[in-house]
């Protein structure tokens, strides 16, 4: 379960460069596994594509890869359901768990660091969030988070009282409406793994340097049960009809 988050005061980065998309498996005579999975695009969702095809490579599993660009992330669950697509990642939850259908794919992708979240902001803002020294502090500032809707962090905000926006449009735009700086939006807070890559994406903005929100979450990887060979270690629990629409990143 996500807890309440905790700010330290510490700088992280950690950059991470992936090559293309690889349309390819390893050849079998095992029939491939068809896959429909959500992308962002940008290059956001990389980290992972190349982790799932590193993975089925070293099970000797075949597959095609078909992908579906620029999906909201409360959209995902309705194609989910259509089988429209079939595999997606998102933050390890309960409601995933038991959710009617779906199979979490037991293995975190992150090592939790996608719960360590830093701030993109605008350089003009950064000594506001420089005299920040607690939760409370950021609340007073009055200064509005940014997320794509349906995201899992937007209930963590939430929940520690902190002003926050959920973007119904591409979450993308974003960026744009933190830089412009009369659109309501102040700062976006995005995971150490990939924050500095859009960091130098967008250069109009800047990575906070003094604050850490931490909370305990993970990603995992999440398909139907059509998809139960991905992984021969694969548990389920039986299923009480639980949704639950969180994204992480997503947002990605």
């Amino acid at each position: 379960m996500l807890g309440m988050p905790r700010f330290l005061f510490l700088a992280c980065t950690l950059f991470l460069s992936f090559p293309a998309f690889v349309h390819a498996g390893t050849p079998s005579a095992a029939a491939p596994l068809e896959l429909r999975i959500p992308v962002v695009s940008g290059g956001h969702t990389d980290f992972f594509i190349r982790l799932l095809e590193e993975s089925l490579k070293l099970i000797h599993q075949p597959y095609r890869i078909h992908y579906v660009k620029d999906v909201p992330a409360r959209r995902m669950w309705a194609m989910l359901g259509k089988g429209d697509i079939n595999l997606f990642y998102g933050l390890q939850t309960k409601q995933k768990d038991v959710s009617e259908g779906i199979v979490p794919v037991r293995h975190g992708l992150t090592n939790g660091l996608i719960g360590q979240r830093v701030f993109l902001v605008r350089r003009t803002d950064a000594a506001a969030f420089a005299r920040v020294k607690s939760v409370a502090d950021l609340r007073e500032t009055r200064l509005v988070a940014g997320f794509g809707e349906g995201w899992g962090d937007a209930k963590i905000w939430s929940k520690a009282g902190l002003p926050l926006y959920e973007h119904t449009a591409p979450w993308t735009t974003i960026y744009a409406m933190v830089a412009a700086g009369n659109r309501h939006i102040d700062y976006l807070p995005r995971g150490v793994i990939e924050v500095m890559p859009e960091a130098r994406s967008h250069p109009e903005l800047t990575v906070e340097q003094h604050l850490l929100v931490q909370y305990r979450g993970g990603l995992c990887f999440l398909s139907v049960r059509v998809c139960r060979q991905l992984s021969p270690h694969h548990r389920t629990r039986p299923a009480t009809g639980g949704d639950d629409r969180t994204q992480g990143t997503p947002d990605r």
